[in-house]
């Protein structure tokens, strides 16, 4: 009988702590281009024992306790995969709710853009009341540093082939447009007529989408290569016609018009 009491007073014991660091984790799985929820997507987390939950008009929750954890959403529409991604989560020693929502993005765009990379492998830490990955400013501050870094690489791109070929009388490149081929043409909204046939073709397939489409999905309607694409946006981007935005590990290019 003593002996029965102690071993029961030892599981107590080593249960009492993980009862009281356990924190509830809990948000809603949305698709990336419309920002609705995915109802009935499989979530599962590697905890001990795995979690599983069918996350009903795309909400989800989960009890964990302190660690690092491995998140995989999945979405199926008639018995196929269509949204697939894994993410990290640090639960430090806090108790608390904490939202964390998931953001999906097709399969096959995933794969297509980056064919040798796992899916996901996005940390955030839960601390101090905290999730990092979705406050608002640091996405805003992480904009203004990729668009800063992007102009800046395209200006220097440009004062390098102006210094190689000062000497010689310069060649005009396809799909690659400076500020003195338009000196007409500055300003916050140029003439849309007066653009060259491929930038205009940018516009134009934008409009028919809506005013917003991937990166990847312009490239394959322009088949175009990857580094011209780029060059052509950020010309558009100059003009104020477009605007990008990075979203996971793609871009999503909008039309200021639609905005």
């Amino acid at each position: 009988m003593f002996n029965t009491r102690l071993l029961l007073i030892a599981i107590v014991i080593i249960l009492i702590p993980q009862t009281v660091c356990a924190i509830t984790i809990h948000g809603t799985v949305y698709e990336w281009s419309t920002f609705e929820p995915l109802d009935n997507a499989l979530v599962e987390v590697n905890s001990t024992p795995t979690q599983f939950r069918v996350a009903a008009s795309g909400v989800y929750s989960f009890n964990l306790p302190p660690g690092d954890y491995l998140i995989k959403t999945s979405y199926y529409q008639n018995d196929t995969l269509v949204y697939y991604g894994e993410d990290t989560l640090t639960v430090t020693d806090y108790e608390g709710d904490f939202v964390f929502d998931i953001l999906m993005f097709p399969l096959h765009e995933m794969v297509e853009e980056f064919p040798d990379e796992d899916i996901g492998n996005v940390t955030y830490d839960v601390e101090d009341n905290i999730l990092p990955g979705f406050d608002l400013t640091y996405t805003a501050v992480a904009l203004l540093i990729l668009m800063i870094m992007g102009v800046a690489a395209y200006y220097h791109y440009k004062r390098s082939d102006r210094l190689e070929d000062e000497s010689e009388p310069a060649e005009p490149v396809h799909g690659v447009h400076n500020e003195n081929d338009y000196p007409n043409e500055r300003g916050p909204a140029p003439n849309i007529d007066k653009l060259p046939q491929d930038l205009k073709e940018i516009i134009e397939i934008l409009e028919k989408l809506g005013g917003r489409m991937t990166q990847i999905d312009l490239r394959g309607r322009l088949n175009c290569s990857e580094a011209k694409v780029s060059l052509m946006i950020t010309d558009l981007e100059d003009r104020g016609l477009v605007r990008k935005v990075k979203k996971g590990r793609g871009n999503i290019i909008l039309l200021r018009s639609k905005e």
